[in-house]
């Protein structure tokens, strides 16, 4: 919710346009009573309509417009997260707090990621697709499965590999097996041309304090502003381009060092690629990075689940947030985790009866 410093501000707006509107009919019905004419009255209280009429949709979108945008700019989307968000004792996005030690004859698993995972502009965590897993899992497999959500906003692979999964690996935390959920800007940090991106990014930041401070203004200026700058284009066009360069290597090398990190640790390694919903089949520029990373994945003996062919015969559905966040929502959190699902109770089944891993079916379900 808005601050008690911005309460007490539009109050005190509201005050002020009170006293204006008693002040001008007071003087309008002065100067009528001493038969002159209105003159600079009629046009004030035009005005002070205008004044009245620029407040409402500031007060919708502080008290009762609840939506995010991609980068969570806004201060909106600051205020979706402080309603909507909620942290366990670790600081993940949990509603329940992790298991500190093993249960006989319960398998582990953890979903890594970013904002897809996390579930940015899914304002329930039941409604995200590793919580829609861990209930059929519970029910398939007979409450033999521990699902945890490990995802952070802007978690990509060189922060998995260093930081997130040796920290939680330090911790304690049982973890059988890791599901990496791949988005296609993971590779972002290991260009150099994001740190540009992102300092044009933060020139955006208005310092006006009516574009900063207030929520239709500050969400409007940044809509104008981003639209003027085309930034979109921008991003999505270099991300393309690194992975037929050095970043592509690059990501390569982390997820190698993620995988021997597991492997050390008897921790299975999966990869669930989930794609960008905003272009398909032809147009999509990351298809050749989908390929490259599924090959990646079979050199290295990684199961990679491919999400595409579940969701894209679903694009016309709509599966983002809005249009101003290109998130997935939750048609495409509940697309997602059907198939998921099932690759994990193949994938499970085949582990608790002690074969080890099994391959799943090479084609993705329909059955959803």
């Amino acid at each position: 919710m808005p601050s008690s410093t911005y309460l007490a501000c539009l109050i005190a707006w509201f005050a002020l346009l009170g006293l204006m509107a008693w002040w001008l009919i007071h003087v309008r019905r002065s100067r009528r009573r001493a038969g002159l004419p209105p003159r600079w009255v009629d046009p004030a209280l035009g005005w002070w309509c205008v004044l009245v009429l620029l407040t409402l949709p500031e007060c919708w979108f502080a008290y009762v417009y609840d939506d995010t945008d991609s980068y969570g700019q806004t201060n909106v989307s600051r205020k979706w997260f402080e309603r909507h968000v909620r942290a366990n004792q670790a600081g993940y996005r949990d509603d329940r707090d992790w298991p500190t030690a093993r249960e006989a004859g319960v398998v582990y698993v953890g979903f890594a990621g970013d904002s897809f995972t996390f579930g940015h502009g899914i304002r329930r965590t039941a409604d995200r697709f590793s919580d829609l897993v861990a209930r059929r899992l519970h029910t398939e497999l007979a409450g033999r499965v521990r699902v945890m959500n490990l995802a952070l906003p802007g978690v990509e692979i060189r922060a998995l590999s260093e930081k997130l999964v040796p920290e939680l690996i330090q911790s304690g935390l049982p973890l059988d097996v890791l599901v990496y959920v791949f988005v296609p800007n993971d590779i972002e940090y290991l260009d150099e041309r994001t740190a540009e991106f992102y300092q044009q990014q933060q020139a955006q930041v208005p310092k006006f304090f009516l574009w900063r401070d207030t929520y239709f203004y500050n969400w409007l200026y940044l809509r104008v502003t981003g639209l003027l700058g085309g930034r979109r284009g921008d991003y999505y066009g270099y991300l393309a381009e690194a992975y037929r360069g050095p970043p592509w290597e690059r990501f390569q090398s982390k997820l190698r060092e993620l995988h021997r990190l597991c492997q050390q640790q008897a921790i299975e390694l999966r990869v669930v690629t989930f794609p960008f919903l905003t272009r398909w089949g032809a147009d999509d520029p990351f298809a050749g990075a989908y390929a490259q990373l599924a090959a990646h994945c079979r050199e290295e003996g990684i199961a990679c689940l491919d999400l595409r062919p579940v969701l894209e015969p679903h694009a016309a559905e709509g599966l983002v947030v809005s249009p101003f966040d290109a998130h997935p929502n939750e048609t495409a959190h509940r697309l997602a985790a059907a198939e998921i699902s099932r690759d994990l109770a193949v994938a499970l089944t085949c582990r608790m009866s002690g074969n080890g891993p099994c391959e799943p079916r090479d084609e993705p379900s329909h059955e959803h």
